[in-house]
C-alpha cells in the first residue's frame, strides 16, 4: 500500500510510505529556502512521488494533517483538492459525531486562523502572526479572497474520559481506558482529487501524527507516548496527549493540558531571541544563568493556572521581574538581544528551563502512574512534539528511572508531521502490522554526479573542484589543520538538526572555533555548538545520557577538557553518536580520530543566517561563496573558492 502523507502547517512537507516504510521525504523549506515554510504545493507532492519512484495512480491513500487551527491552503485548486467525507472508504470505524459531514457546512462553520493572522490587524501583531508571515510570505502578493483553502478540523472526540480536566498533580490518579473508540476517534475520512485521480484518505489529528512518527519509528513493541508542543491557548488535546502504543495500534489515553511549551516559546520571544527558532536559543542561553526565579507554583497545567495565572507567560515574567528588582538586578537589559547573557535575561532563561524540565518530568511520571492504574506495565517511552527538542529536559527524563528506554525521532518537531500522519493511517487506522527496522534520518533526495557537475559548472571560475581518492580522509586532514569544512553527502537529513550529511565541521580542540563558526553562520556568539562523536567512543568522552544518541536530542556532561569548542559553559554538550549507518561521515570521524586521537568533531548545520539547511549541491556552493568556509566536500569532490573569487552570490 502506498500512502502520500502531507503536512500543511509550518514546517510543511510530503512523504511517501510504502507498506510501512518511509520511501521519500521532502521538507518544503528545503525547496522554497524559507525557513519553517508553511503549506504544501504541487511541486512538493511531485518531488515526493519522484523520489519514491511512485506514480500518482499507484497511490492507495492520502493522509493529511496541519498545525493546530491552520487551514489547508491549496496552491493549485485545478490540480489538487480535499473534501471531507461522511464515510470511510476502507470500512474502518470513524467517530460517530462526524458521520455524514457536509463539506459546505464545514467550510461555512470554521474560522480561518492563518488568514486572520495574515490579513487582520491588530490580531496579527503577535509573535504567532509574525511567524506565519515569515513562513508564508506568499500572502503579500495576493488578496485574501484569492487564496483557496480547506478548513482544518481540530475538533475530534470530546469525551470526559479524554478531557481529564484536573491539575498536573492529580493526573497520576487517572485510570485511562484503552478503547478502540479512542483509537479511531482522531481521524476523519477525506477524498482527495489529484489531477484526474480521486483518492481516499484521512485527516489525522496533529498530535496523533506526532505520536505515530515517534512510536512507529521506534523499535518498541509497546510504549507509553508523550507529545507536547507550543500550543497553549485552551484546554484539551491541542497541546498534546498521553498515548499507549501497542503492536500496530496507538490508543489515546487523555489530555495532559500542559502549556509549558507555550510559556517557553513566549518567554523566548520576550527575551528578544527572535521568532521561529527562539526556543532553541533559550535552551542555549539557560546555562549562562541560574534558576533563581524558579517557583513551583508555575509547575502545572492549564487547570492549575485558571484561577491563579490566567495569563501564564505574563504572570511568569512579572514574577521574575519582581524578584530581580528586589535583588537589585539591572532590569533595563530585559529583551535586549545584544544583552542576552546579562544576568536578568540569563537567569530568566535558566529559571524558565527549570520550569520546563520540572513540568515535563512530572507529566512523564503521571503517565507512568496512569498506566499502572490501568494495570499496564510499560518499560519504554516515546516522546514527540516541539518540546522534545529540549535536550536537557530529555536527558533528565531518560535518567529519571520512570522508563527503562526513551526514544525520540529525529523530526520530532512539526517537520515530522507528514511522516507521522502517513504512518498513523497505515498502522493504527488501517491496522497493518509494523516494521521494526532502525529508522534512518537520511530521507531526502540523493543527488547524482551529474547534479554535482552541473552545480560546479554553474559556479564557473568562482570555484575550483578536484576529485578525492578518499574524501573522508581528505576532510579529516583539513580539519586537523584547522580548516572549516562543509560536508555534503547522500540524502539530506529529516528534522531540524544536521546529522552529518549537510554539516559544517571544525576541529573541536581549538576554543576559537566556537566563535569562528558562529561568525560564519551569523549566530549569536554565546550560542553553543554540538559535537559528533564515534558511537564506540561516546562513553569515554561523555556521560549522563542514554547511548547511543544518534539524533542530537540528549544532553551529556563532557568528561574531557580537550573539547573547548563544543563544551558549553556548564560543561554540557548536545551530542550525536555516529556509526556506519551515517555513511562517509562515519569514516571521516574515524580518520580524524586516527590523526588526532580525538573521535569528536564540531558539527553544526550547513546553512546561512536564518536559512534552512542546504538541500542541493548548488545551495552548498552558494554558501561556500557567501561565507568564510575554507573548503566544501561535495560528494567526493573537494571544492574551494578560487583565489580571485570574492564572497558573493552566483
Amino acid at each position: 500500500m502506498n500512502i502520500l502523507g502531507l503536512h500543511f502547517g509550518h514546517d510543511g512537507g510530503a512523504t511517501i510510505v510504502s507498506n510501512g516504510e518511509v520511501r521519500s521525504y521532502v521538507a518544503r523549506e528545503r525547496i522554497t529556502r524559507i525557513k519553517h515554510a508553511l503549506g504544501i504545493d504541487m511541486k512538493t507532492i511531485e518531488l515526493a512521488l519522484e523520489l519514491a519512484n511512485i506514480e500518482a495512480h499507484s497511490l492507495d491513500c492520502v493522509a493529511v494533517s496541519s498545525t493546530q487551527c491552520v487551514e489547508l491552503v491549496i496552491d493549485d485548486p485545478s490540480r489538487f483538492d480535499i473534501r471531507y467525507s461522511g464515510t470511510d472508504f476502507f470500512g474502518r470505524p470513524m467517530p460517530t459525531v462526524y458521520a455524514g459531514l457536509d463539506h459546505t457546512a464545514i467550510v461555512a462553520g470554521h474560522s480561518c486562523t492563518l488568514l486572520d493572522y495574515l490579513y487582520d490587524e491588530p490580531t496579527a501583531m503577535t509573535h504567532v502572526g509574525e511567524n506565519y508571515r515569515k513562513t508564508f510570505p506568499r500572502y503579500q502578493a495576493i488578496r485574501r479572497d484569492q487564496i483557496c483553502f480547506v478548513p482544518w478540523i481540530d475538533q475530534f472526540l470530546d469525551e470526559a474520559a479524554l478531557r481529564t480536566p484536573v491539575g498536573l498533580n492529580q493526573l497520576d490518579l487517572v485510570a485511562p481506558e484503552i478503547s478502540d473508540r479512542y483509537r479511531y476517534g482522531f481521524h476523519l475520512p477525506i477524498r482527495v482529487r489529484l489531477d484526474d485521480l480521486e483518492i481516499p484518505g484521512y485527516a489525522i489529528h496533529h498530535h496523533l501524527a506526532h505520536a505515530a512518527s515517534s512510536y512507529y519509528m521506534s523499535q518498541f513493541e509497546e510504549a507509553a507516548i508523550f507529545t507536547h508542543d507550543g500550543f497553549g491557548f485552551s484546554a484539551g488535546y491541542h497541546s498534546g496527549m498521553f498515548y499507549l502504543g501497542r503492536d500496530e495500534a496507538i490508543y489515546p489515553l487523555g489530555c495532559h493540558n500542559l502549556i509549558v511549551g507555550y510559556l517557553y516559546e513566549t518567554v523566548a520571544n520576550d527575551l528578544g531571541l527572535g521568532v521561529g527558532g527562539a526556543s532553541g536559543k533559550l535552551m542555549g542561553l539557560a546555562p549562562y544563568g541560574q534558576p533563581r526565579f524558579f517557583d513551583s507554583r508555575f509547575v502545572g497545567n492549564i487547570h492549575d493556572f485558571r484561577s491563579t495565572f490566567p495569563n501564564l507567560p505574563r504572570s511568569w515574567i512579572n514574577h521574575c521581574l519582581r524578584i530581580a528588582e528586589g535583588l537589585g538586578y539591572e532590569t533595563s537589559a530585559l529583551g535586549d538581544h545584544e544583552k542576552a547573557t546579562d544576568p536578568v535575561n540569563a537567569d530568566i532563561a535558566s529559571s524558565t528551563q527549570r520550569v520546563l524540565e520540572t513540568t515535563r518530568l512530572a507529566a512523564v511520571r503521571a503517565l507512568r502512574k496512569q498506566l499502572r492504574n490501568a494495570r499496564i506495565e510499560v518499560t519504554d517511552l516515546c516522546m514527540s512534539g516541539g518540546t522534545a527538542l529540549n535536550c536537557p529536559s530529555n536527558s533528565e527524563i531518560a535518567n529519571s528511572g520512570c522508563f527503562e528506554r526513551t526514544f525520540i525521532e529525529p523530526a520530532c518537531d512539526d517537520s515530522g508531521i507528514a511522516i507521522g500522519c502517513a504512518l498513523a493511517a497505515y498502522h493504527t487506522i488501517l491496522g497493518h502490522p509494523r516494521r521494526f527496522a532502525r529508522p534512518s534520518p537520511y530521507l531526502g533526495r540523493v543527488y547524482t554526479e551529474r547534479d554535482v557537475d552541473s552545480a560546479v559548472a554553474a559556479a564557473g571560475a568562482a570555484v575550483t573542484a578536484t576529485f578525492c581518492d578518499d574524501a573522508a580522509i581528505a576532510a579529516a586532514e583539513d580539519l586537523q589543520t584547522n580548516r572549516i569544512v562543509g560536508w555534503f553527502e547522500g540524502a539530506s537529513e529529516c528534522g531540524p538538526r544536521a546529522l552529518g550529511h549537510r554539516s559544517l565541521l571544525a576541529d573541536p580542540r581549538d576554543p576559537a572555533n566556537w566563535s569562528r563558526v558562529n561568525r560564519i553562520k551569523q549566530r549569536e556568539s554565546w550560542r553553543p555548538l554540538a559535537p559528533a562523536v564515534l558511537e564506540s567512543a561516546a562513553a569515554e568522552w561523555y556521560q549522563g545520557l542514554p547511548l547511543p544518541s544518534p539524533y542530537m536530542l540528549f544532553n551529556a556532561k563532557v568528561r574531557s577538557h580537550l573539547l573547548p569548542a563544543v563544551t558549553h559553559v556548564d560543561r554540557s554538550a548536545r551530542i550525536q553518536t555516529v556509526d556506519p549507518s551515517c555513511g562517509q561521515f562515519y569514516r571521516l570521524l574515524e580518520a580524524f580520530s586516527s590523526l588526532t586521537e580525538v573521535p569528536v568533531v564540531l558539527n553544526t548545520s550547513l546553512n546561512g543566517h536564518d536559512e534552512p539547511i542546504v538541500e542541493t549541491p548548488a545551495d552548498a556552493i552558494q554558501l561556500l561563496l557567501e561565507q568564510d568556509i575554507d573548503v566544501l566536500f561535495l560528494q567526493g569532490r573537494r571544492v574551494e573558492r578560487s583565489a580571485t573569487a570574492a564572497r558573493t552570490s552566483i
